[in-house]
C-alpha cells in the first residue's frame, strides 16, 4: 500500500489478525466507506474504525475490536 496512513492501519491490524487478514480487512472496509486504501485520509478514520471494529470483533472478540478501533481513530497520518 502506497498510502502511509493505510500502512499504519495495517500495522495496527497485523498485530492482532496477521498480515493476510489485515490487508484484506483494510481493502474491504475502505471499499465499504467509499475510498481506496491508497486514498485513505485522516478524516476517513472514524468511519473506517467503526467498520473495522465489527470485522475484528468477528475474528477475535468485542474488546479487541474496540481497542483496535480506538487505535485507528488515534492515527494521524
Amino acid at each position: 500500500m502506497a498510502n502511509n496512513l493505510a500502512r499504519q492501519v495495517e500495522k495496527v491490524l497485523t498485530a492482532v489478525v496477521g498480515d493476510f487478514i489485515a490487508k484484506a480487512t483494510i481493502k474491504k472496509n475502505c471499499a465499504l466507506i467509499g475510498v481506496s486504501p491508497e486514498n485513505l485520509k485522516v478524516e476517513d478514520l472514524p468511519e473506517l474504525a467503526s467498520h473495522v471494529e465489527k470485522s475484528i470483533s468477528f475474528f477475535s472478540d468485542a474488546e479487541t475490536g474496540s481497542d483496535i478501533a480506538d487505535k485507528i481513530r488515534s492515527l494521524s497520518g
